[in-house]
């Protein structure tokens, strides 16, 4: 766990440099929203720690058993997909759902982006994003006979996507490394459209690491060129402070 959270702080500190140097929004590196996105995860930080190690101590179920499977390779393989997709699933009930929308909307209340802002979240969609992998590896899935570093490398890969996907970084559609980039893999320009202000409209993209489930499940709604505006409708958005977005008070 401790080396997973090193590897997101060094994530968010590598694409806020890349974002300031190479940015899609002109925006100063660091801003006032930056400033809320890391308090929220400080302060969010604990709960997650409690529900981890909470969890942790508790006896696996292994519902499936998976020994056998014995290549680390094909493990982190079958890790990674059932976790992406599992992700993409949870993240499309959020936005359908309007009780599960009513918290999810804190992460899409940040009218500017940047790598920081993966930590800008409710505790209800906290609660909801640890539990995941919780419930997959160890209630789902018998990983006992895993290879010990396949289940943390497996969540590794959403660390450091999370952070470069939110990033303010440029990506020019227009060459062809990008396009196959986009094609497979989340990024600053396919993430972007998922936080359009318009998004009753346009609501989509919700896939975590790979794209490919969006346009699977035809969700995916990318545009040539990113949007103009991102954040809420005037309708429901919400006081920009660490503590009025947990307690979900209205701006008006």
């Amino acid at each position: 766990m401790s080396w997973l959270t090193g590897l997101q702080g060094g994530a968010l500190v590598v694409f806020l440099v890349v974002g300031g140097l190479h940015a899609r929004v002109v925006q100063p590196w660091v801003g006032r929203e930056t400033a809320v996105n890391v308090g929220t995860g400080a302060l969010l930080y604990g709960l997650r720690l409690g529900v981890v190690f909470g969890v942790g101590a508790a006896p696996s179920l292994g519902l499936i058993s998976m020994e056998g499977v014995t290549h680390p390779l094909l493990q982190w393989g079958i890790a990674f997909l059932l976790l992406d997709l599992l992700r993409y699933f949870v993240h499309w009930l959020d936005h359908r759902v309007p009780w599960l929308w009513m918290f999810h909307r804190v992460h899409h209340s940040s009218e500017r982006l940047d790598a920081t802002s993966g930590l800008r979240m409710h505790a209800v969609d906290l609660l909801q994003l640890t539990a995941i992998p919780l419930v997959l590896y160890s209630v789902l899935l018998d990983t006992g006979s895993f290879a010990p570093w396949v289940v943390e490398a497996a969540l590794a890969v959403g660390i450091v996507s999370d952070a470069f996907q939110h990033a303010n970084i440029r990506m020019d559609m227009t060459r062809p490394l990008n396009r196959v980039w986009n094609t497979v893999l989340n990024n600053p320009h396919f993430h972007c459209w998922h936080h359009t202000r318009d998004g009753a409209l346009r609501d989509g993209n919700y896939g975590n690491v790979l794209t490919i489930w969006d346009r699977i499940f035809g969700t995916e709604v990318t545009g040539e060129l990113p949007p103009e505006h991102y954040g809420l409708p005037e309708s429901q958005q919400l006081q920009q402070t660490v503590l009025s977005l947990q307690l979900l008070r209205g701006s008006g």
